[in-house]
């Protein structure tokens, strides 16, 4: 029941918040090219963790400049010297309400990129808020319920596989 509240009272949070957020209408071509700089969301999954590093590949093939959010214990898997920076959080980073701590949102509001990817792909408030957080017009993620608000593209998924996933996902990414 405390659950449901808290969910609840998060989903009041980003309404409020994202509620004025307007979306001013674009062309699509050729906008990822135009890209130079991406921060992308790690899923949380370990499983999607692993098979999601491919989409970090496929920038880092296009020389884009990377910028990671993933867990603090995840860290070490990344070579330091491809990326402009990586943002670290734990569970102490979460809000009551599921939500990114005042100290990650301050981190979060103070970055800037040409485009933030988050690849989670169930449902995470947490990500998703955070992915919003940041400075920029271009928000890619996975398609799932209310990401209307928090997405300007979205990639349907239907599979189970997470690397089939992540493939198709790289493959949306290249129509762009």
């Amino acid at each position: 029941m405390i659950e449901y509240i808290k969910a609840k009272l998060a989903a009041y949070v980003v309404n409020k918040t994202f509620n004025s957020k307007s979306v001013p209408n674009r062309s699509f071509k050729n906008i990822l090219r135009n890209c130079s700089s991406f921060f992308v969301i790690m899923p949380e999954s370990e499983q999607d963790f692993q098979k999601g590093k491919q989409v970090i590949n496929f920038l880092d093939k296009y020389h884009k400049i990377i910028s990671i959010m993933t867990f603090d214990f995840r860290r070490n898997e990344f070579l330091q010297s491809h990326f402009r920076g990586i943002v670290e959080y734990s569970l102490g980073d979460y809000s009551k309400l599921n939500l990114p701590s005042t100290r990650l949102s301050e981190i979060l509001k103070s970055k800037e990129f040409d485009a933030v990817i988050d690849l989670n792909r169930e449902e995470n408030i947490f990500c998703s808020f955070a992915a919003n957080l940041v400075k920029s017009d271009l928000i890619i993620g996975f398609s799932k319920n209310n990401s209307d608000k928090f997405y300007t593209i979205q990639i349907n998924d239907n599979e189970d596989n997470p690397e089939i996933s992540y493939k198709n996902f790289i493959n949306c990414l290249q129509m762009f």
